[in-house]
């Protein structure tokens, strides 16, 4: 019956073996290939930080495990989570089920052989090979119970909205993953999928607008460092394959298919600024149908609008919360190349996400996020803004609509006889595709219904001040 978390997902060796072994992100078959399976009784991937509670869980139902080894790449800070498990004897992942008796137990009786980033089984098996693998059993096996339901009730519903399309938009890239968040937290549908539960939104479209590709913007919330940053974009931006990783985006997008596809885009941009087919394809319909693991990130496309190289990212399953920092700041960084080699400005990055979701053991920790670094500032409407004003003569409202720069575009009235008449106006405006924001449409109404009781009352109207009887 042992393991008894997620079996299916690890290879079992020796049951008399007092060895387990975490590949981190690497695929822990090409790490155990060198590996006899006389030397480990379990072998298998830790991806995510989150996963470090089964491993507990079943190292606390097998005392015989006295060797943990933890190799291969750590990409998603799973790794580090767990050794600082073993420094420190706690760690703010864990279930709080899990007492922390039992925890100093395992951590004094198993030894964690430290190997992060070794994805050489043959070194790997040297390092087994001397272990004593005679010693005792450390005692009981013990079972916790399950964690309470993940999550607060409001984080198991959804409130009511449109079943497809969410956009939002940011200055910089942690500016719009906080905006992310929130919506997948606020109308996420939760599913069931691998044993765990998701928020899961439609057709998420976020616009990323001025992030500064020589200069990130890393606030700590994001949960990496430039170090890890960087040690990331190569897989991005590289074609060569990265042993122990299934793919890459760079070698799907420069080398899988025999033909550099970046390469290609740039020549396209260079000979024609307006070319719609500087396109890149990372999804390989031969493989791909059946792999287990397959690429996220499917098309990329950059193209030239409003004086500026825009590039689109299209990804059919995206893990929102662990993902998507890293892959935008990844493209951010690729289109600059594009941009720069194409001798273009560089303008807007946009990912279109089909299923935008956030994994139930991330909830609280998004939830705690957004609701500590959500910026309530004031922000600009990018289709421009509005001066209302009232002619007492006439007994009309007016309202002029003005470019973000300041040029007059369109001009509205509407008689305060006409019954309702802030809501004709506002009607008139919206038809007119005048403003994209809500935050925008609500400010303009309640202006609008201020100049309308001015006129009414016969008082004097001033835009965003308050009446002086």
């Amino acid at each position: 019956m042992w393991p008894f978390y997620y079996k299916e997902l690890l290879k079992i060796g020796n049951p008399k073996s007092q060895v387990g072994i975490s590949t981190c992100w690497t695929i822990c078959d090409e790490i155990i290939k060198e590996i006899p399976n006389s030397l480990y009784a379990v072998a298998g991937q830790l991806y995510t930080k989150n996963g470090l509670n089964y491993m507990v869980r079943n190292l606390l139902l097998n005392k015989n495990i006295r060797y943990l080894i933890l190799c291969g790449q750590d990409r998603g800070g799973s790794g580090e989570a767990l050794r600082e498990l073993w420094k420190t004897g706690k760690s703010n992942y864990l279930h709080k089920e899990i007492e922390e008796k039992a925890l100093k137990n395992m951590i004094e009786n198993v030894q964690l052989i430290d190997l992060a980033n070794e994805n050489n089984g043959n070194l790997i098996r040297k390092a087994i090979e001397p272990l004593n693998q005679d010693l005792p059993s450390y005692g009981k096996t013990e079972k916790f119970p399950e964690p309470k339901e993940r999550g607060r009730t409001d984080l198991l519903c959804h409130f009511p909205t449109d079943s497809s399309v969410f956009k939002v938009r940011g200055k910089n890239v942690a500016e719009t993953w906080l905006k992310i968040l929130k919506n997948i937290l606020k109308f996420g549908d939760v599913k069931e999928t691998d044993s765990m539960k998701i928020k899961e939104i439609l057709n998420v479209t976020a616009v990323v607008e001025n992030e500064d590709a020589d200069n990130f913007f890393l606030p700590e919330y994001l949960g990496f460092n430039e170090k890890k940053l960087n040690s990331y974009l190569p897989q991005i931006l590289e074609k060569e394959k990265f042993d122990g990783l299934h793919y890459t985006y760079g070698n799907r997008l420069r080398g899988h298919f025999g033909v550099d596809q970046l390469e290609e885009i740039i020549k396209k941009l260079k000979n024609d600024r307006n070319a719609r087919e500087a396109v890149g394809v990372l999804f390989d319909p031969r493989v791909d149908v059946k792999a287990e693991h397959r690429p996220c990130i499917t098309l990329i496309q950059a193209l030239f609008n409003q004086d500026k190289l825009n590039l689109n990212v299209y990804v059919r399953s995206h893990d929102m919360f662990g993902g998507w920092p890293l892959n935008a700041f990844g493209m951010r960084k690729l289109q600059q190349k594009i941009a720069r080699e194409a001798n273009l400005p560089i303008g807007v990055l946009t990912f279109i996400s089909a299923s935008a979701h956030i994994y139930d053991f991330n909830w609280e920790e998004a939830k705690k996020i957004v609701e500590k670094n959500s910026d309530r500032s004031f922000e600009n409407d990018p289709r421009g803004f509005f001066k209302i004003d009232i002619d007492k003569e006439n007994k009309k409202i007016k309202a002029e609509h003005f470019s973000p720069g300041g040029l007059s575009l369109q001009s509205f009235t509407q008689s305060v006889e006409t019954p309702k008449a802030a809501l004709e106006l506002a009607r008139q405006i919206e038809n007119s595709l005048g403003i994209s924001l809500t935050s925008h449409a609500i400010d303009l109404g309640i202006e609008l219904q201020k100049a309308e009781t001015a006129l009414r009352l016969g008082v004097d109207y001033v835009q965003d001040q308050p009446f002086l009887f």
